[in-house]
């Protein structure tokens, strides 16, 4: 499926563009507004910009979501909208991201809508928590493809260390094996060698299914546990 690209940024869009190009990704579209896409097929991805926080963004999207709501939506908004904003923005997309993440975080939100999921910022919480991006299924039941059992329940003994459950925490923020293994102090072997391991624990077979599970199944706030 091809990624379209909008915002009011000639400079943006060409990033955007490059970015996604960089990562093998089919591109469409580039244009200025969501207005100006033309009917789209369902599933397409449409990547948008937007420095806007008001009423004006959100009629722009609910607009998009009356003519073309078949095709997927990223939403990349700016740092002036609050994370309560964005939680009431996210009706209309299928990820919200802060313009703060870094390009390997828009490539991972991309393959998790791609598989299938939605990715917001809770609204609820306030400060650095809120800058927490979470995983949560755009389909019903079972069809995630992990186990969801009764031993895969929240009060399960999945047997995940505190490392362990960090790191999965990370992957619900679209944090790559390099960024994690930044942030810990450790080698990105490592940070491979532990997610293999959380993989055969809780049943997933991939990140997208592994970051689902941690944002269903752990706690809010995961230890830090960072080398001093």
């Amino acid at each position: 499926m091809p990624v379209h690209i909008v915002g009011e940024s000639r400079l943006l869009r060409d990033m955007f563009l490059a970015i996604c190009e960089a990562h093998d990704y089919e591109t469409g579209h580039c244009c200025g507004s969501l207005a100006d896409l033309p009917p789209l097929p369902a599933k397409d991805l449409v990547l948008f910009y937007s420095h806007s926080a008001g009423e004006a963004l959100e009629a722009e999207l609910r607009a998009f979501r009356a003519h073309k709501g078949g095709a997927y939506l990223i939403l990349i908004t700016g740092d002036q909208c609050p994370p309560e904003v964005q939680a009431e923005l996210s009706q209309y997309a299928e990820a919200v991201i802060p313009e703060r993440k870094s390009a390997d975080a828009l490539i991972a939100a991309l393959q998790v809508v791609q598989d299938g999921y939605r990715i917001v910022l809770p609204g609820a919480e306030a400060g650095e928590a809120a800058a927490r991006m979470t995983v949560q299924p755009r389909r019903n039941g079972s069809a995630n493809g992990f186990n969801n059992g009764p031993d895969s329940g929240p009060d399960s003994g999945h047997g995940l260390s505190d490392r362990e459950q960090l790191i999965l925490a990370k992957l619900t923020e679209g944090a790559t094996n390099k960024s994690i293994a930044n942030e810990l102090g450790i080698c990105e072997a490592t940070v491979k060698v532990h997610l293999r391991t959380c993989f055969r624990k809780i049943g997933a077979k991939n990140r997208t299914q592994a970051a689902l599970w941690a944002s269903e199944k752990l706690p809010p706030q995961a230890p830090d546990l960072r080398r001093h």
